[in-house]
């Protein structure tokens, strides 16, 4: 059970921010979840309209929960990039407009009457699966997910590791030389090799390079990862080409994990991560390069928490008045 400090009793709203969608949950302190809301995060088209999609979210969370807003003790919020979450000031939030130099909790002042608790976004999922999943008994875990970007986040001894503001930007390690510009400005990334739109441009520049495959049929403007997943389980050879090398990448970026940090566990996140094929060849890689007598003390699994580890973590970061 998920130790509370905020004692005012009542709920909590955890919300999970990302590129593409927020999703706001009213969370009862034993974990169950209430309600589950998503909207488009509008993530391009700036910090105001984001915060006011944030604040419609978590209203409609809570009604649909039958609760009123002063049965909420908080909001909890995962946040990607790089900020300093006690003060709000945002630094570098790859894949939304104009965040970057502006304050988090004065822009949501001005559409929400919550009291806000903001945390890196995987920290938050790995908050989530600490309390609530498969790390109720990790003392050292790090958590990744996949989606539009690779987030990173670590607990240890039931603590989000942070440096001097920030936490740890695993999806920002360099895995190669020579290869993709990252959304950071910087080349090779593991983001840059396993982020949404490098999965699809890899499978698109295949198909460009003339090689036969079903998912051809699709609208190739409007291709998903998902998309290449279904056609992999279908047996379509592209598809698993273009899934075994991004596991072959996130692999890599695992390893690291496993040689930096010493977990125990190791949780894959986002939807992306979901898929088989992609995720044995990730635990291929990571166990055939990590060192071989830390490898043997992790575990790597994918979320059992599925998408909804995000939202209890940023419900626990308001229970616990905390940020990570």
């Amino acid at each position: 059970m998920l130790p509370i400090r905020n004692t005012d009793g009542g709920y909590a709203v955890g919300i999970d921010l990302g590129g593409t969608t927020v999703t706001a949950s009213a969370v009862s302190h034993d974990g169950n979840i209430l309600s589950r809301i998503e909207y488009p995060s509008l993530a391009k088209e700036g910090m105001e309209t984001t915060c006011r999609q944030i604040s419609e979210a978590a209203d409609k969370a809570v009604k649909d929960a039958g609760l009123r807003k002063r049965d909420v003790i908080a909001c909890g919020m995962g946040t990607p990039g790089v900020f300093d979450a006690p003060t709000g000031d945002m630094f570098f939030v790859p894949n939304f407009k104009d965040w970057d130099g502006k304050n988090l909790y004065r822009a949501l002042a001005e559409h929400s009457p919550y009291k806000y608790y903001i945390g890196n976004d995987v920290n938050a999922a790995a908050f989530g699966e600490y309390f609530y999943g498969a790390g109720k008994e990790s003392r050292a875990m790090v958590m990744f997910t996949m989606g539009t970007g690779i987030g990173s986040g670590v607990i240890i001894d039931g603590k989000p590791l942070r440096g001097v503001f920030a936490s740890p930007e695993m999806g920002h390690i360099v895995i190669s030389e020579n290869g993709p510009r990252c959304v950071c400005g910087a080349r090779d990334c593991l983001e840059a090799f396993c982020g949404r739109d490098a999965i699809t441009a890899r499978c698109l520049e295949k198909l460009a390079a003339g090689r036969d495959s079903a998912v051809s049929e699709l609208d190739k403007e409007r291709l998903t990862p998902k998309d290449i997943d279904i056609y992999a389980e279908r047996g379509d050879e592209l598809c698993l080409e273009v899934l075994r090398e991004t596991g072959y990448y996130m692999g890599l970026g695992v390893a690291n994990a496993i040689n930096i940090f010493n977990p125990d566990l190791i949780v894959i996140g986002g939807g992306v991560g979901q898929s088989e094929t992609l995720f044995e060849a990730l635990k291929k890689t990571a166990f055939e390069t990590a060192i071989p007598s830390l490898a043997e003390k992790c575990s790597v699994i994918q979320s059992p928490l599925d998408n909804m580890a995000g939202v209890l973590g940023a419900a626990g970061l308001a229970y616990r008045g905390e940020y990570a």
